[in-house]
């Protein structure tokens, strides 16, 4: 047979060859294509964190600082009070955390103890720093320089300004800008919290801190509507003091009146029978200027904590009159409180009767941005919409 015929047949065969090759590798792909939809949603692509990686996540608190960081199927998780204490004049930090709280309007002329979170915001930058330094060096045991990427949960009206202020504060204790990542405090709690923030349905994150509440409806992977308000537990706080001093004409501390919105805490509710506590503080007659010791009850700071129970109630409703119909059904099944404040006796039937949303409140309420925020640096595509968000267990 002439060469060119043979060349002209080996052609022939090949091509064939490369043809069956095509049709059976079409056919592999065929049979893994979705047959409807329905199958083509409910694929769901896989977030591989890189446990290689040193991450932190850190919820930078008006109260307290949280810091997680992920460990194989667990978080190592950390907290402290964002208070600073320091040498006035100076920058010489003298405490930080408990020890300094302690200090909170007990210093002596030459310490200044301050909290520089106010209202979920970063106030006093120089403080700040020495907070995410603090958050970093627990959150590392004492091992900053392993730490690779650092994500920081913020609330979600946060300005510009205010996030560049966070990235600021966490890049000049050695940080690189680049693996600075600034979140969304209701997402990072939805990630935190495991819920299925991907679907098309809708689910709703109400956040309830100390300085700002942030509620949040997330749909694929993003918020599609948010309110934020500057109220929370503190706000609790200071009405407590305020009706101590006009009911009984003693002024207290602001110790005082957290310790019993913790302890005696409750809120107006008609579907649940909350027991009603009593605690003794000690204050100031305003009068005589003399120690007086008092009993707050539980009505009492029901009776402080309404007019923030009820902007919150007005926020959720604002909520739900924007509310697509298409996300009404996931935000009444997956509606969830997070936060510190969330923890009031009677606040998730409270809301349910106002707003007739049945809220759960999430096994870590005080951890769970912290801990969505180090999904989030662990492995930044969870941001992505097309990946679905999971947290670890």
């Amino acid at each position: 047979m002439p060469l060119w015929k043979r060349k002209k047949k080996e052609e022939t065969k090949q091509e064939k060859k490369i043809e069956e090759e095509k049709k059976e590798n079409n056919e592999k792909k065929a049979s893994k294509l979705p047959t409807s939809i329905q199958e083509a949603l409910s694929e769901e692509p896989e977030i591989e964190i890189d446990e290689g990686l040193e991450a932190l996540g850190i919820d930078l608190g008006t109260m307290n600082t949280v810091v997680a960081r992920p460990a194989e199927e667990e978080f190592l998780v950390k907290q402290f009070p964002s208070v600073v204490a320091v040498k006035k004049g100076t920058n010489r930090v003298l405490a930080i955390g408990e020890e300094a709280r302690r200090m909170l309007g007990r210093t002596p002329e030459d310490i200044v103890a301050v909290r520089p979170m106010r209202h979920g915001v970063i106030e006093s930058l120089e403080y700040a720093k020495f907070i995410v330094q603090y958050a970093i060096e627990l959150g590392s045991d004492n091992s900053p320089e392993e730490i690779e990427r650092v994500a920081v949960g913020v609330p979600g009206d946060a300005s510009e300004v205010e996030r560049e202020a966070i990235e600021e504060a966490t890049s000049d204790v050695g940080m690189d800008k680049d693996n600075v990542i600034v979140i969304n405090e209701a997402l990072a709690a939805a990630i935190g919290a495991g819920l299925p923030i991907a679907e098309p349905d809708g689910t709703m994150v109400i956040d309830i801190g100390a300085g700002s509440t942030d509620i949040a409806v997330i749909s694929l992977g993003g918020i599609t509507d948010q309110e934020t308000m500057r109220v929370g537990g503190d706000n609790i706080d200071q009405n407590i003091v305020d009706l101590v001093e006009e009911e009984f004409g003693v002024r207290i501390g602001i110790h005082e009146a957290e310790r019993a919105k913790v302890e005696v805490g409750k809120v107006f509710t008609e579907t649940e029978d909350i027991e009603d506590k009593e605690i003794e503080v000690v204050g100031k007659d305003i009068e005589t200027n003399k120690p007086k010791e008092i009993t707050i009850d539980s009505e009492l700071v029901a009776k402080a904590a309404e007019p923030v129970v009820q902007e919150i109630i007005r926020a959720i409703e604002s909520i739900l009159d924007r509310l697509p119909p298409e996300l009404v059904p996931g935000v009444y099944e997956n509606t969830v409180l997070v936060g510190g404040t969330s923890l009031m006796r009677g606040l998730r039937a409270r809301i349910e009767e106002e707003t007739d949303v049945p809220a759960e409140l999430v096994d870590d309420p005080l951890t769970v941005v912290a801990k969505g925020a180090a999904i989030v640096a662990a492995e930044p595509k969870t941001l992505e919409p097309e990946i679905r968000l999971k947290a670890l267990k």
